[in-house]
């Protein structure tokens, strides 16, 4: 009698599910997220809500302004950019200021897939800019090659030129705190 291909009874099958399974298993913690994920609210973070309103309005030119944000602020204020924005793939910021760095996370959607990003960055004023320079990324848990890293940060700075036009705010001083990031200029 010949045995039938489907049959539950059948070690290839078991074995065969068996992988399937594992491998399954296998992308969903590969795919999942590394980093807990926070639950934010949006909301713009008050002294970067009135910085916000003062450029809006202008004839504010040579005034100062200090900046404090904590982690918790600076996560729900880019929580509250993201829900104004929902072109951008980004969902559950966080973001955690350490001395002289910053550390942040969420998650992204590239081709239908929800991924886990993490990175590390330092930022230092450069002629009265604030520069970004990521030092680590990872992608669903894999890290990301320097070269690659060098090349996003190149196709995020060409798209954020500030070479040929000038932010609306002097950085006069910048400092990033455990937990906090600390900042103080003047209006243009």
């Amino acid at each position: 009698m010949r045995k039938r291909i489907g049959s539950f009874r059948s070690p290839h099958l078991w074995i065969a599910l068996g992988l399937v399974a594992i491998n399954g298993l296998a992308w969903l913690s590969a795919l999942g997220s590394s980093e807990p994920v926070c639950t934010t609210e949006p909301v713009l973070e008050p002294s970067l809500a009135d910085m916000r309103e003062r450029l809006i309005e202008g004839g504010h030119s040579g005034e100062t302004f200090d900046l404090h944000v904590t982690d918790r602020e600076a996560f729900n204020s880019i929580a509250w950019f993201l829900n104004n924005n929902p072109q951008v793939p980004f969902r559950h910021p966080c973001i955690a200021f350490h001395d002289q760095e910053l550390e942040a996370w969420g998650e992204t959607d590239v081709l239908g897939l929800r991924l886990s990003l993490y990175g590390r960055a330092t930022m230092v004023l450069e002629d009265e800019v604030p520069v970004v320079t990521l030092t680590e990324l990872s992608v669903a848990g894999a890290v990301v090659p320097r070269f690659v890293l060098e090349a996003i940060e190149d196709a995020v700075y060409q798209q954020v030129n500030l070479s040929d036009r000038q932010l609306p705010v002097i950085f006069e001083t910048l400092e990033l705190r455990e937990g906090e990031v600390v900042s103080s200029g003047t209006f243009r």
